[in-house]
């Protein structure tokens, strides 16, 4: 079993491996598997690579997020010079410009709303909108079209699954219901489970993933 210190010192080996990553002052801590993540970093889109990076190592049971995105006084932003970044990014980005996507800010804060037909395209305007100066959060309401039957989104998980070098697939399982992927069983770190998670965003028509699967 990884003792607390063994993970703290993977997590800020990892955050410092990540090209994602330029802050220097991110300090973390470990209590039986437990993680806090304190300190600042320069966006939105930072923080979010710094917590995926902790999600990355072995024996990360639970992630607990306290940084503070820290702006230079002389890149502050209000919510209408965000808005117009987005709407700048609607004119030139085929994504934004093909799914009619929709951006509400407030107090930084931005709400994302559409329709698309990828898990990644997805993710990929949430990405664009978190680096923009001045974000502070993104609230990801974009749905994914279903264009796929139950048994077919099924299958091409368990096989995803199968493929996997890391993951035992026979230790979880897969449901499928009205696009609805719920995945249970267990795994042995968080980034298995993320694996699996990706594994079910990957099958065409996958609107939602419920994850159920257990940390062992």
């Amino acid at each position: 079993m990884r003792t607390d210190e063994q993970i703290r010192d993977d997590i800020m080996a990892e955050i410092d491996f990540d090209p994602k990553v330029e802050a220097t002052d991110i300090g973390v801590t470990v209590k039986d598997g437990a993680v806090t993540l304190h300190g600042t970093v320069h966006s939105y889109f930072e923080e979010l690579a710094v917590i995926k990076a902790a999600k990355r190592v072995k024996g990360v049971h639970a992630v607990v997020e306290e940084i503070k995105i820290k702006y230079p006084s002389d890149t502050q932003v209000d919510d209408q010079d965000i808005a117009e970044r987005i709407a700048h990014l609607c004119e030139w980005n085929t994504t934004f410009r093909k799914y009619d996507i929709k951006a509400e800010v407030k107090n930084g804060r931005v709400t994302l709303t559409g329709n698309v037909d990828w898990q990644y395209q997805r993710a990929d305007v949430r990405d664009y909108v978190a680096r923009l100066r001045g974000v502070t959060g993104v609230t990801n309401s974009i749905t994914i079209r279903p264009h796929a039957s139950q048994l077919d989104v099924k299958r091409k998980i368990s096989e995803a699954l199968h493929r996997s070098a890391t993951l035992e697939s026979s230790k979880i399982n897969v449901d499928v219901a009205d696009g609805q992927v719920t995945l249970k069983g267990h795994v042995k770190a968080w980034y298995e489970r993320k694996l699996a998670e990706d594994a079910a965003w990957s099958a065409p028509g996958v609107t939602r993933v419920v994850d159920q699967i257990q940390i062992s």
